[in-house]
């Protein structure tokens, strides 16, 4: 092929095919962990199903990503992973963007903090609160290394980046993948997952170790020059009947290490190095006659180093000999752009990429093109059977590996009113008469603010008030979207207090909203951020108790001379405490009064 008729690797038929089994594979899972979760959950909230998916997908990828190395140097069936990994790690990021950008929104948007702050403040990092965990920022710190490296993988950046600076970059990947393992462990793992799920994590994690470590000790033992150097600076490389045509093999000469190829009836030897990305052309292959690198398809002349017009990158050739079935490699290399000197053998030994299949009428009339094609389509097809099966495998473990989630719902979307008297202290709440009885709802306003501003102007007055209700266990808050006064009715019922004396209480602080059924999970260090954005901008804070039946309950904390609480919390919001104060019963809402001092952190 001439340099005139040079093509560049873009989306060959390999790679659609790749890609068409990379989309299925990210199908199969979601529709699977989607289905295996609300079989389990069926009232899941449409926001945690998403949550869920789309960070378990992103862990299984991006553990996917990290193994497609070391087992391509164990294995050639993996090669066709590694050639397109750029795809696979573009893919890992919108995953994780999904899960990432959803969890962003849901936690730290819509409240009186910047996000930003909101996430450092709250999610763990500079917050006094919690136990200092901060899972939400190492999964920050994750989505940024793979968009850093999803951006980078674009051919403008890959010519204007230096190979080191690329590479350096991209080996973010693991320092990455720790901080997942940890944002998966202190986060979901830690308050959602069923005990098995740990097993499978840390297998998955020690997979990951030990398939890195097995391909680093095969490539000091397996690929090591066996013997030499002679007498004209030759060593002892590997035994011709383990080339395969087109197929690239390492050898480690000592001072570098080179890629050797069986091209035609030629033996080259390049250097392992690609000029571009340092990506390792020993596991890239010869395409079109050129020796191509896996990872951004760079390709050179595999005699003299070149790459084709109109690139002028070049590396590093080294004469090759031949001598009792064995290759020998000059180690010193040849000035750049000269013609190497190159052994031929026989080719009378089938040395193909794959066996061909049984010919037809029709794919001798074609030629042999066609059947090394179907070769390459037969021979990929256990790999992409096996991807369908891991995908649905990982989506089954992933949605049946939660919890059971607690009670609540949120009728998100519709609107219902309610007419009755508006009280504010300790917090904003609408009596409902029932009878000889007060129904009280209590009252939030839209994302993660109080009602305060928006009942002041008709506190002890009557109103009509529409707006979305959750409810729980017989507790109920309408998130507040039109307030519209109208004339006391001439009786009404008084509203029943009763004081319970002192109390108790051990719990997490939470946000009533949340709690009511607006999130579900609605406590834990997954939901902290939340709560404490929540409490912050006026929603009622509740301690979240653990009863005797095993269900939860909220207790309304107030002050102790009946005061909101939201403020002087002091990065208690979302964590354990132990609080000492009254316990009132009003109407059949429990109300907590207690000093700020009263409530201590536990661990």
């Amino acid at each position: 092929m001439s340099p005139d008729a040079y093509r560049a690797v873009a989306w060959t038929p390999a790679k659609k095919r790749y890609d068409v089994v990379l989309g299925a594979s990210m199908l199969a899972y979601v529709m699977v962990h989607a289905g295996a979760s609300l079989a389990r959950h069926p009232n899941l909230p449409a926001e945690t199903l998403t949550l869920r998916t789309s960070g378990s997908l992103a862990f299984v990828m991006m553990t996917a990503a990290l193994l497609a190395g070391p087992l391509s140097r164990l294995s050639p069936r993996f090669l066709p992973v590694l050639r397109n990994r750029r795809h696979l790690g573009v893919a890992t990021f919108l995953a994780a963007l999904v899960h990432g950008g959803m969890a962003f929104f849901q936690f730290h948007f819509l409240g009186v903090l910047n996000p930003a702050a909101s996430l450092l403040l709250d999610g763990g990092a500079l917050g006094a609160g919690g136990d200092g965990i901060p899972f939400q920022i190492l999964g920050a710190f994750v989505l940024l290394v793979l968009f850093l490296m999803a951006a980078t993988s674009h051919d403008f950046w890959l010519a204007s980046l230096t190979p080191r600076s690329w590479k350096a970059l991209h080996m973010l990947a693991y320092p990455a993948y720790a901080a997942l393992l940890g944002h998966v462990a202190l986060g979901a793992l830690r308050q959602e997952a069923r005990d098995y799920a740990w097993v499978i994590v840390a297998a998955v994690a020690a997979a990951v170790f030990a398939a890195h470590a097995a391909s680093a000790w095969a490539g000091r033992t397996g690929d090591r020059a066996r013997a030499g150097p002679d007498g004209q600076g030759f060593v002892r490389a590997a035994r011709t009947a383990d080339l395969r045509q087109g197929r690239g093999r390492v050898v480690d000469l000592g001072a570098s290490r080179v890629a050797v190829f069986l091209h035609e009836s030629s033996v080259v030897c390049v250097s392992n190095v690609c000029s571009h990305q340092m990506g390792p052309l020993g596991e890239g292959k010869i395409v079109d006659g050129y020796v191509t690198c896996p990872w951004h398809g760079f390709q050179f002349d595999p005699a003299t180093g070149r790459a084709p017009a109109p690139f002028d990158d070049c590396i590093e050739t080294h004469d090759t000999a031949v001598r009792d079935e064995w290759v020998w490699i000059r180690t010193c290399p040849n000035v750049a752009g000269a013609v190497a000197r190159s052994a031929r053998i026989e080719t009378g030994v089938d040395r193909r990429e794959a066996p061909s299949p049984r010919r037809t009428p029709a794919s001798t009339a074609l030629g042999p093109g066609i059947d090394r094609q179907r070769a390459r389509v037969r021979s990929a097809r256990p790999l992409a059977a096996a991807a369908l099966v891991a995908a649905v495998a990982a989506g089954v473990a992933g949605g049946l590996g939660h919890r059971a989630l607690e009670g609540g719902f949120f009728e998100f979307g519709v609107v219902r009113s309610a007419t009755g008297m508006l009280v504010a202290d300790p917090y904003p709440a609408l009596l409902v008469p029932r009878g000889p009885v007060w129904s009280r709802y209590l009252l939030a306003g839209q994302g993660k603010h109080g009602a305060d501003d928006l009942v002041a102007d008709h506190v002890g007055s009557w109103a009509t008030i529409s707006g979305s209700l959750a409810y729980r266990d017989g507790h109920a808050m309408v998130e507040v979207r039109t307030v519209a006064p109208v004339a006391a009715p001439p009786a009404s019922p008084q509203a029943v207090a009763e004081d319970l004396g002192r109390h108790v209480a051990e719990g997490e602080i939470v946000g009533a909203k949340c709690h009511m059924g607006v999130m579900n999970p609605s406590h834990g260090v997954v939901h902290r951020a939340c709560a404490a954005l929540c409490i912050r901008g006026g929603i009622p804070p509740l301690l979240r108790v653990e009863r005797a039946d095993g269900r939860s309950q909220g207790l309304v904390l107030a002050d102790a001379d009946g005061r909101p609480l939201n403020g002087r919390l002091g990065g208690r919001a979302g964590t354990l405490v132990r609080v000492v104060g009254r316990l009132v019963r009003v109407d059949a809402t429990l109300y907590l009064y207690a000093d700020p001092a009263d409530i201590t952190q536990i661990g």
